[in-house]
C-alpha cells in the first residue's frame, strides 16, 4: 500500500470480520459522496466537501498540510446545482 492508494484486496483485509451494518466514519467531518471509476483498475473515493486550493506560499510555510476541504452547507445553490455566488476555496 502506498501513501495515497490502497487496493480493494487490502481494503477487504482491513474490513475482514466486520459485520455488514458496521458504520464507517471519516475523520475531519467529511461525508462520503461516491466511488468514481477513473480507469479499469482504479477508482476515486470522493467526498461531498470540495477540496480547497492551497496557495504556493501556504504550502511552503505548511509543508505537512496535504489537503484542505471546504464546508459548503451555507452556500446558496440555484436549481441547476450551481452556486449562486462565487465561493472562495483558497487557503492562504
Amino acid at each position: 500500500m502506498s501513501d495515497n492508494t490502497i487496493t480493494v484486496g487490502e481494503l477487504r483485509e482491513h474490513l475482514n470480520g466486520l459485520s455488514d451494518d458496521t458504520k464507517i466514519s471519516f475523520a475531519g467531518g467529511l461525508s462520503f459522496y461516491r466511488f468514481k471509476l477513473i480507469a479499469d483498475d482504479e477508482v476515486f473515493l470522493e467526498f461531498n466537501e470540495p477540496q480547497a486550493f492551497l496557495e504556493p506560499s501556504f504550502k511552503k510555510k505548511n509543508p505537512n498540510v496535504k489537503v484542505a476541504f471546504i464546508g459548503i452547507d451555507d452556500v446558496a445553490w440555484d436549481e441547476d446545482g450551481i452556486t449562486a455566488e462565487p465561493v472562495n476555496v483558497s487557503v492562504r
